[in-house]
């Protein structure tokens, strides 16, 4: 077996699209519902951004990025899953170079208790980026011949879970809110919630060929990513209520 299955990548792709749909909209409206997602989570990203730089921070930890980024390239230009796809994926990727640039720039003042990951943010960041290349080239080459497309599902949203989960986690671990806003959580919320319900008007009208997604483990990382997410706003108003404040505490100043 090779490290590439672009061949039964290829095959699985001819697949879906000589299938047609049972019904007019079981493709299209997912279809919209994607473009909205990509749309919410790309302001999402903006937003950290801004807020980053405002607060001399960052937002998403930074496993989740190495995950997220690396993941992006993998399904936007070596399996891609169609056009809308690929389109949205690739934003991300944009959007994630300067929040990798706000993650180098303010990633040590934020560390500066642990001096070593601080002084050594940078390889951290390359390391945590290959092998997070790695593991999406290997879980596609070993999964794509069995399950052809699904993979994108069944890599995609574990890591939604994970980064609601790292997002809380972070958050409280910080003490402060440094780089968060509820604006950025709203816009990741209903960037996810989109496309959540992408894949619940798929199963309920498509199961034939979207029923895995409602098995259940497919249920379980589909509500486990909304309740991860909803969980965000009650650990962000407890830090700002019992807290540090902005990122007052990161330079030093007084909030």
């Amino acid at each position: 077996m090779g490290f590439f299955a672009l061949e039964e990548w290829a095959a699985a792709n001819a697949d879906y699209e000589a299938t047609a749909p049972p019904y007019w909209h079981a493709k299209l409206v997912p279809d919209i519902f994607t473009a909205i997602s990509g749309i919410l989570w790309s302001v999402s990203y903006i937003l950290m951004t801004l807020q980053g730089y405002r607060d001399c921070s960052y937002a998403m930890p930074l496993y989740c990025l190495c995950l997220n980024i690396t993941w992006e390239f993998v399904f936007g230009f070596i399996y891609g899953p169609g056009l809308i796809n690929q389109i949205v994926f690739a934003q991300f990727m944009v959007v994630d170079i300067f929040l990798f640039h706000s993650i180098v720039k303010f990633g040590p003042e934020e560390w500066k208790a642990h001096p070593l990951v601080a002084r050594n943010l940078k390889w951290i960041i390359f390391t945590g980026c290959a092998v997070c290349l790695w593991l999406h080239l290997a879980i596609a080459s070993t999964f794509v011949p069995v399950v052809g497309r699904q993979v994108v599902f069944f890599t995609a949203w574990p890591m939604q879970v994970v980064i609601g989960i790292g997002c809380v986690a972070q958050v409280l671990a910080r003490g402060h809110d440094a780089g968060q806003s509820m604006a950025i959580w709203w816009t990741r919320f209903l960037g996810t919630v989109a496309a959540g319900c992408c894949f619940y008007w798929r199963i309920y009208y498509w199961p034939e060929r979207y029923g895995y997604a409602w098995t259940p483990y497919g249920a379980l990382l589909l509500v486990g990513s909304h309740i991860s997410d909803l969980a965000y706003p009650f650990a962000l108003a407890y830090v700002r209520k019992y807290g540090g404040g902005r990122h007052g505490k990161v330079n030093g100043k007084a909030a």
